[in-house]
């Protein structure tokens, strides 16, 4: 990987690392928030993940939404996808899953005196 130089004559990555790398090293106090906020930070990226895997743009998902009537804004969107921002509510996870094409689901991990447990649950 070759580094170029930014505007400011700092080196700036090619692309080549995660985008939480890229933000962890740009802005050091950032990644301190996001440490604080990791549940958050891992829900934002899953979800950007699956938009863009779905070769969808922000603009495609609100569409979406809307055809299946349950809209959401492009801020809305915004704000799903950023891993500072607050913890979404769940109906609003589940309208950004449905307009991607997918369902949720929600695992619950825990374990008894004897044994681990997984109890899934699936969302629309």
């Amino acid at each position: 990987m070759t580094a170029r130089r930014s505007k400011r004559g700092k080196k700036a990555d090619d692309g080549g690392g995660s985008l939480l790398e890229r933000m962890r090293s740009a802005n050091p106090a950032g990644a301190a928030l996001l440490d604080q906020h990791r549940a958050k930070a891992d829900l934002a990226m899953a979800l950007r993940a699956m938009r863009k895997t779905k070769q969808m743009s922000q603009s495609d998902l609100r569409h979406a939404s809307e055809e299946l009537d349950r809209p959401l804004t492009l801020s809305m969107i915004s704000r799903l996808e950023s891993p500072t921002a607050a913890l979404p509510n769940l109906e609003n996870v589940l309208r950004y899953a449905a307009a991607c094409g997918a369902q949720a689901e929600l695992s619950f991990l825990f374990k008894t005196a004897d044994d681990r447990h997984i109890l899934k649950v699936s969302l629309s």
